[in-house]
Formats: structure tokens, C-alpha cells, sequence
């Protein structure tokens, strides 16, 4: 069962169950769910791949694959290679690619905006993802 302890009802259902099952003295399995990326978190990554592949010619799904290949964010099934997708990461672990992206992106010469930068500078990136976007429509690239 799933309970969302920020809820206080639900927090005493928890505790009703957690009592049953230790009266019946079950065998239990208790996992904290990890919490799922955030919309922010999505968008942000998204911008960082549209900036990234704009700078090298890239489509922003030629980048995701590109990154993702050079991060080693790849597995293997059947002989053939998937990427891991930022969808299936939870907050920390999408933070960690996000910082691992930027960082490997600054070493090879081109700096990703943190997220406070971007925030702040918005109208300057939203001018670039923009003409990014076009060009990629435009050229199909």
C-alpha cells in the first residue's frame, strides 16, 4: 500500500496498517518512494539540450541522444542501445545528470546556464531556444 505521510489522514491510516501487520507479526517490506522530477526540473533539462545542440548543430533530440551517449546514459537490450530517459528519473537523480551535463559540457568548452542564471537572464535564453527552434524547423535539423 501507498500512503502520502504529508497527509495526516493518511499518516493514521499508515499507523492503523503498521499496527496490524505488527500484531500479525507479517513479514513487511517499508520503502520510501522517492519523489518524481519536477515539471521544473523537465523544463529546465529541455533547455539545456535545446541551448547545447543549437551551439553544435544538433536537433534538441539529436541532443538528448548525443548527451546521453557521451554520459553514459545508455543501456543495452536484444544487441541494441536504448537511452535512459530523464522521464523515469526521480528529483536527485535528474539533478545529477543535469550537473554531470553542465559540467561535461563546460570541460568541452560551451557553459550551460544553472537554472538561477537562466531564471534570471530569461529574456536573453528564451530569445536563444527560440532561434533555436526555428532553425530546427526551418532546416530540419
Amino acid at each position: 500500500m501507498i500512503f502520502d505521510l504529508n497527509i495526516q489522514s493518511e499518516q493514521d491510516k499508515a499507523q492503523v496498517y503498521f499496527d496490524f501487520l505488527i500484531k500479525d507479526k507479517a513479514k513487511i517490506e517499508l520503502k520510501k518512494i522517492p519523489k518524481r522530477r519536477t515539471l521544473k526540473q523537465n523544463s529546465y533539462v529541455h533547455k539545456l539540450f535545446t541551448l547545447w545542440g543549437s551551439n553544435f548543430g544538433y536537433t534538441t533530440e539529436e541532443a538528448k541522444i548525443t548527451v546521453k551517449r557521451q554520459l553514459g546514459y545508455t543501456y543495452q537490450k536484444d544487441g541494441q542501445e536504448y537511452f535512459t530517459p530523464t522521464s523515469g528519473m526521480d528529483t536527485k537523480q535528474l539533478t545529477e545528470f543535469i550537473d554531470r551535463f553542465r559540467n561535461w559540457s563546460a570541460h568541452n568548452g560551451y557553459y550551460l546556464p544553472s537554472a538561477d542564471e537562466m531564471g534570471t537572464n530569461w529574456e536573453y535564453y528564451a530569445r536563444e531556444i527560440e532561434r533555436a527552434e526555428v532553425m530546427q524547423k526551418r532546416y530540419g535539423w
